[in-house]
This record gives structure tokens, sequence and C-alpha cells, in this order.
């Protein structure tokens, strides 16, 4: 017997390891196909789940929800507090986007929180709450995965349960356009630039939603019109968009969607994420979270789960109120510092190949990373935490073998609940699909740990 399902997968590849090398050959390829693309590459992936236990499960949960109270009250006391305003650095164009009043309550509807989880312990590292992406991929490559032959027993004795990420969105849609007021039967537009790397998502999900009758297009902001009060695309009415381009994409290309943001400003049309919810997904957030002078803003149920979930973060603006007023204890802290923290782009997206782990960074390029921050101002600094490992199995020379990879665990929280999530692997300590890593879907186990077998 033993405590640790991930151990006891490994365990059961190996007692049939002729069958897993074949299996895992025909894994790679069924994979292989246009609806699991990230642009012209197929996403890399494992012949493995993550097993989520029970008390990781309910820790998830909680988690999920706590932090979607946070976020939702933090981008709210941005309009009812000055102080708070001040530490979202918005342009004058950004903040005329946020105000626009969506129709409807919340303020994130959509996150992603990526978080390192190991055993019982979760740090989260940064949350994406403007469009985040990840769902349909894990569906279809969890499904693949619990469909394999070799899987089944493996599955079936540990009771491991998916999860329908995909119906999630689907289902939290419906909710935000009932009470956005929404009477018809909804048409829903799916929103990105007709160019977007995860155009097979969208396909994946629009076949989704149509199969549960809700007619769906896939559209370019750019295509969108308003015209009588209503938005179209090439003729198809839209009462309902999925918002999967990024705010500041949009804000980029003001001229380009007027459309689009008319619909959206008059409420002809129920728009998820609101435009409002990239408050919430600036790295900078960290630093008002863990900051004591702002716990006064929450209960405190959610200063301990601050306090126990979140490593501790500073904006470089902000950050010389707190070494004195003066850049040069600042430069020192950093450089002093160096193995302790690691140094990061606030802007929510594409920052990864931007983001410096002190520990692992050679002093000449920490020094000329902490100048480059230093000037530019957009950064923050946050401690350092550990990226867990673990193994996944691979074929080297027609055997089985198994490699060790770092992970990152991507927790999907829709309407303010947990809906699944994925695993994100890399022989990197900075983890994006994108820069070379692996997907992983995550998979509950509804068994006790001390069921389960070697």
């Amino acid at each position: 017997m033993t405590a640790n399902l991930d151990y006891a997968y490994d365990q059961y590849l190996k007692t049939r390891e002729a069958h897993a090398v074949s299996a895992m050959g025909r894994f790679k390829e069924k994979l292989n196909n246009p609806t699991f693309a990230y642009g012209r590459f197929t996403v890399p992936a494992f012949y493995k789940a993550y097993f989520v236990t029970p008390k990781q499960q309910h820790l998830l949960k909680r988690t999920a929800s706590t932090f979607s109270q946070i976020l939702n009250k933090t981008a709210r006391l941005y309009f009812e507090e000055a102080q708070m305003r001040s530490h979202f650095r918005l342009s004058p164009e950004a903040e005329e986007l946020v105000k626009i009043d969506p129709g409807y309550s919340q303020h994130v509807v959509f996150s992603r929180f990526d978080a390192l989880l190991e055993g019982e312990s979760l740090k989260l590292l940064e949350f994406n709450c403007d469009a985040p992406a990840g769902a349909a991929y894990t569906d279809q490559l969890e499904s693949a995965f619990l469909s394999e032959e070799l899987i089944w027993p493996f599955a079936g004795e540990h009771h491991l349960v998916a999860s329908e990420r995909v119906q999630g969105i689907l289902s939290t849609l419906l909710s935000i356009y009932e009470e956005f007021g929404g009477y018809e039967t909804p048409q829903i537009a799916i929103v990105d630039w007709r160019h977007a790397r995860t155009t097979s998502e969208f396909e994946y999900m629009k076949n989704h939603f149509e199969s549960k009758g809700y007619k769906t297009t896939i559209a370019d902001p750019r295509e969108l019109q308003y015209k009588g009060g209503k938005l179209y695309h090439r003729g198809f009415r839209v009462h309902l968009v999925y918002r999967r381009v990024i705010f500041d994409e949009l804000l980029e290309r003001l001229d380009e969607v007027q459309d689009l943001l008319h619909a959206y400003r008059d409420k002809a049309v129920c728009m998820v994420n609101p435009l409002r919810s990239r408050l919430a997904s600036s790295k900078s957030i960290f630093s008002l979270l863990t900051a004591p002078e702002f716990d006064r803003f929450f209960t405190e149920n959610e200063n301990a789960m601050k306090c126990q979930h979140l490593p501790w973060t500073r904006c470089l603006s902000d950050a010389e109120d707190f070494y004195g007023h003066r850049k040069v204890f600042l430069i020192d802290f950093l450089k002093d510092e160096k193995d302790t923290v690691v140094l990061k782009p606030s802007g929510s997206s594409r920052g990864a190949r931007r983001v410096h782990i002190g520990r692992e960074t050679p002093d000449g390029d920490w020094n000329a990373a902490v100048d480059k921050a230093l000037k530019e101002e957009d950064w923050v600094i946050q401690e350092h935490v550990s990226v867990p490992v673990m193994t996944v199995p691979d074929v080297v020379n027609q055997k089985l073998d198994f490699i060790y990879k770092k992970y990152n665990f991507n927790m999907l929280v829709f309407g303010g609940k947990y809906a699944g999530g994925f695993v994100r692997l890399s022989d990197e300590s900075v983890i994006n699909v994108a820069t070379g890593g692996g997907l992983m879907p995550a998979l509950w186990s509804d068994v006790a740990p001390e069921h389960f077998g070697a």
C-alpha cells in the first residue's frame, strides 16, 4: 500500500512496460490533430495526469472561493477608494474602459490562478483574470487520457473524476447572461483576433456550445458591427460575448474595435469577462494584497488566506516607500536579496520570457535586469517560492523511463468556484506552454489516500 497516487501510477506503468511503451507512441499520434494545436504547434503532453487528493480538492475549492471574493472586492475598491486607484497606474484610455458598467455585479468572472501546489502547500503566484486560456485544451487532453484502454483499470480502481471545464464556461456565461437581464436564448460570439494561436480552443468550445443548443460564432473584434442597437458578426446576431481578446491589445487598437465597445457601453451585448476584470489581472495587485495597510478592507478570514497563500510582493514603483524613500536602498536590497526574490513585469500577458529568478540568474544579468526594471518601473519584486518537481513517463530506446519535470498548478475559477485545473511542466523554473513546456490534466481522486494501492 502507498499513500501516494502519483507513485502508484508510475509503478502501475512499470509493471506493464511493453504495453505502456506502445500505448505512449499511439497517444502522441492521437494528440497530433488540429484541435490540439497552439498556433502551428501541437501542445506538448505527457502520458500521465496530476492526481488531486480529496484534501487538495478541498483546499483548491476553499482557496478559489475566498480569492474570488478578494479579487472582486479589490476591483470594487478601485472605484470606491481614491488611494487604491493610484496603485493600478492605468492610462486615461484604460481607465475609461474599466469604468464601463458591464450590466452585472461581478468584476471578475473567469480567472486562472497560477500556483505552486505541493502536498497541502499552495502558493498563488499570478492571477490571470483578463482572458484566461487552457480549459478546452485540458478537456481534450483529459478525454484522450481517460479513453486509453491501459488507463481504464487504474482510473476505475482509484475513482478518478474528470472535470467538465468547457461546460463550466458555458454554464457560467449563461448564469451571467441571466443576471444581465438577457431573456432570449443567447447567440454567442467567442471573440479574439483572427490569427490568435488559441483558435483551436475556440473551435472546440464552439462545437460544445452548439451541441448544447447555443448558436456560436468565432469573431475577430474588428469584424463586429453595431447597428440598430444590436451587435452582429457577418449578419449573425450576438447577444453574449465570451471575451478572449486581451484588454491591453484592445487598448492598442481602440479605433478598430469601436462597434464592440459601443455595444458594450450601451449594454446591447453581455460581455464576459467585463473589461474591468483587467484590474485584478496585473501582478501589481499582489503588492496591494500583501501590504498590511490594506488589510482593513478585508475580513479576518481573507487576511489569513492572503497570509497563507500569497508570496510577499512589491511594485518597484512603490518599493522606495518601503526602503526609506531612497532608490539606493532599493538597489542594495535587490542585490543583497538576489537569492530570495524574483523580478517580473507587472503586465499580465506574455511576461514569462522576462521573468528573472534571482538564484538562477548570473550576477551581471541580474544587475542589468534590476537597472532595466527601475527605469521602466512597471515591474514587481516577489518572494521566491521553490518550484516543485514530479516524474513523467518517457520512452528512451524503446524502454520505459521516467524523467523529472518542474511544474505549476493552474486553478480555473469560474463565477467564484473552482472549475478544475491543469498542470504545466517544463525543464525551466519559469513555466509556460508558449516557451516549450507541456500540459497535463488535473484529475481528482475521491478515494482517501490510505486506500491507494501500489
